[in-house]
């Protein structure tokens, strides 16, 4: 396995998609280290998918009979249905990155997640790390960004040493 940097795993996740990275040496004249993806997890979108309307918004219920009261969106059943997807996406993170901290003796996992996920899968996620890794937490949807540009981020809320980027 190649040298990783001070040992750093970082997570960047949705509700739809989790990527791994390791800070490695870079090499090149412009940057000392870079973020390499070790690892992709993608959740069933299509489970998701199901339940939704042509239109994306919730189907209701049929009711064609006056006396048994208003029609009532089927919302919120599957709005539990969801957290529970949730939720077990958040076990198959918290698995990956146990897996991929698996021997360290410290380290740091930097854990990046849209507000709602990073709360479902906070407790899954330290129980999978060994006991000397600690783990950072930032409530941020960076799943869109490139390598650099995450690097760069997570450097600017402190959570990452900066790449050193040299002028030309």
């Amino acid at each position: 396995m190649p040298h990783r940097q001070n040992r750093i795993c970082i997570v960047v996740a949705d509700g739809r998609i989790a990527c791994f990275y390791a800070i490695e040496a870079a090499g090149t004249p412009r940057a000392r280290t870079i973020l390499v993806e070790q690892a992709r997890v993608v959740d069933g979108v299509e489970l998701r998918e199901r339940g939704r309307a042509m239109t994306g918004r919730p189907r209701t219920e049929t009711n064609t009979n006056r006396e048994a009261g208003p029609v009532h969106p089927i919302d919120a059943q599957r709005e539990r249905h969801r957290i529970e997807l949730d939720r077990r996406f958040g076990r198959q993170i918290a698995d990956k990155a146990g897996e991929l901290t698996c021997g360290w003796e410290e380290g740091v996992i930097v854990l990046v997640a849209d507000p709602r996920l990073l709360g479902l899968m906070r407790g899954g996620l330290r129980e999978a790390l060994p006991r000397g890794v600690e783990l950072k937490e930032l409530a941020k949807d960076y799943t869109q960004l490139s390598p650099a540009e995450l690097h760069d981020s997570l450097a600017h809320n402190g959570l990452l040493p900066a790449r050193v980027v040299r002028p030309k």
